[in-house]
């Protein structure tokens, strides 16, 4: 692919990211906007890239500079949807490269059926779940799609899920759900997928493999779960030095350049690592090239979302495809037909994706030792 191509890609990703987060209320008026250095940090890209997807937003007249002061957001939304039914969606946090798609998925089942949304994040805190699940309710939606907040753990805010429940609001989670609230839920496959991606690794000869796993999310649990059953099951000895784990709360810290150094450390014997999604697989691959170590050559490294972060690069990671748009779409479904059935609450309408793996080539075989 040629720099201009690159390039423009790359502008249209990030242009999505803000116009989605803008036109959805997660960054509402007047909000400050991400600065450009904080952007060209967060997705890697070029000034100039950044600058261009700025620069279409501001002639949309989404964001608005102030010379000084920073870039803040000058949308204030369309009044002709107020008076629609809207349905509630509170998310954890937003995805760079996942949440706009999903949303779009969610919006485009919910508008064609003439419903609203309200959305809110939590950014993964909990007395900010309880915070916005009160408004929600109060604020008589139709219907709730919920991604949990530290949802590896048992969920505090229970009378306001009894609520819910009393007050017959259907309610479906997303990408995961808390294990002592009986909702239904839409998700990946997440076990199944890690032991697919391990069985892989296993097969091209690797017997020293470490992991990368986030520990306050169902999904990293989740996925740690399927690594360690695959091990098992194969006869690989588990070396518990060789698995890191982060949070929310300490991740700036944990994939810094130091908190990555501490990570290779104690899995430089590794000869291959499975990572928690593609963001962090980018973060630890340009650690390794960082010290002149090339993935597949040296090490092999697979992940979950299919994200397409290091379209760029020769090296495409081997991850397990994440369904985005339709995940979005299906959960949406499945709650519309929810609000339409009253006894929904003793129905199933869960849905697990099966496990798909994109065509990556970041995995060699190795002799076996």
């Amino acid at each position: 692919m040629r720099n201009t191509e690159q390039d423009n890609l790359k502008y249209q990703k990030l242009y999505h990211w803000a116009h989605t987060l803008i036109t959805s209320g997660v960054i509402k008026n007047m909000d400050k906007f991400p600065s450009e250095t904080i952007l060209q940090k967060k997705f890697g890209y070029s000034r100039q890239t950044v600058r261009t997807a700025l620069q279409q937003l501001e002639d949309e007249g989404l964001i608005t500079r102030v010379r000084g002061s920073g870039t803040y957001v000058s949308y204030e939304g369309s009044t002709e949807n107020e008076s629609r039914q809207r349905v509630g969606l509170l998310l954890s946090y937003y995805s760079d490269y996942l949440f706009p798609q999903v949303y779009d998925g969610i919006e485009s089942a919910l508008t064609e059926k003439g419903y609203g949304i309200e959305v809110a994040v939590t950014k993964n805190r909990l007395n900010d779940e309880a915070l916005y699940l009160e408004g929600l309710i109060k604020s008589n939606v139709s219907g709730l799609v919920i991604e949990g907040s530290r949802s590896a753990f048992p969920n505090p805010n229970i009378r306001l899920f009894r609520e819910i429940r009393k007050r017959n609001i259907p309610t479906l989670f997303i990408h995961n759900h808390y294990e002592n609230q009986l909702f239904d839920s839409v998700e990946m496959e997440d076990a199944r997928a890690a032991y697919e991606l391990t069985k892989i690794l296993i097969e091209h000869g690797h017997r020293r493999i470490g992991g990368i796993f986030k520990y306050d999310d169902m999904q990293g649990i989740e996925r740690y779960k399927g690594f360690i059953q695959c091990l098992s099951d194969y006869g690989v000895k588990f070396d518990d030095d060789c698995v890191r784990w982060y949070s929310t709360k300490d991740m700036d810290e944990k994939l810094s350049k130091k908190g990555m150094l501490r990570m290779y450390r104690r899995t430089k014997d590794c000869t291959a690592m499975i990572v928690y999604n593609d963001e962090v697989a980018g973060y630890y691959m340009e650690f390794l090239a960082d010290r002149g170590l090339s993935v597949p050559e040296d090490v092999s490294v697979v992940s979950f979302d299919d994200a397409e972060l290091q379209q760029e690069q020769k090296v495409k990671l081997l991850s397990a495809v994440h369904p985005k748009y339709q995940l979005g779409r299906i959960t949406a479904k499945n709650l519309l037909r929810m609000m339409e059935d009253e006894n929904w609450q003793e129905r199933n309408y869960s849905y697990r994706f099966p496990v798909k793996l994109n065509d990556g080539n970041s995995v060699r075989a190795i002799d076996r030792r």
